[in-house]
């Protein structure tokens, strides 16, 4: 059986298991909150915090990162 023409099987994404995820989600919260200090303090975010931001998110959420490009 040739499944090479299948959408579904051109496509695999390896998914953090529950705990991984877990970990992940904690250090996004951490980078969160120290942007919005940062904000809330009058600072600005600033480009490194907003790379640092986006960096925690695609690292959490790998699955998001094809839908990024229509971003």
């Amino acid at each position: 059986m040739d499944n090479t023409d299948s959408p579904e099987v051109l496509a695999v994404a390896v998914l953090p298991s529950a705990e991984e995820r877990n970990r992940r989600e904690i250090m996004l919260a951490r980078v969160m909150l120290v942007a919005i200090d940062l904000v809330l303090s009058g600072e600005g975010l600033g480009l490194e915090t907003a790379r640092d931001l986006l960096r925690e998110v695609r690292h959490a959420y790998p699955e998001l990162v094809d839908e990024w490009i229509d971003i």
